[in-house]
């Protein structure tokens, strides 16, 4: 029997991937640093109103 597909556990499957989790996690970071909650970072960042973050 031919080995046709392989599980990806616990890995990213391209380099942008990995890179677009860093840029999200960095931003909950810098919003958790200033006392904003992940919750509420998110919101504001998916409604175009994360200028918090740069001020």
């Amino acid at each position: 029997m031919v080995k046709v597909k392989t599980k990806v556990a616990g890995c990213f499957r391209t380099l942008d991937g990995a890179k677009n989790l860093m840029t999200i996690m960095s931003y909950l970071e810098t919003a958790k640093k200033q006392g904003i909650s992940p919750m509420k970072a998110l919101r504001k960042a998916l409604s175009d109103q994360c200028d918090f973050i740069f001020a």
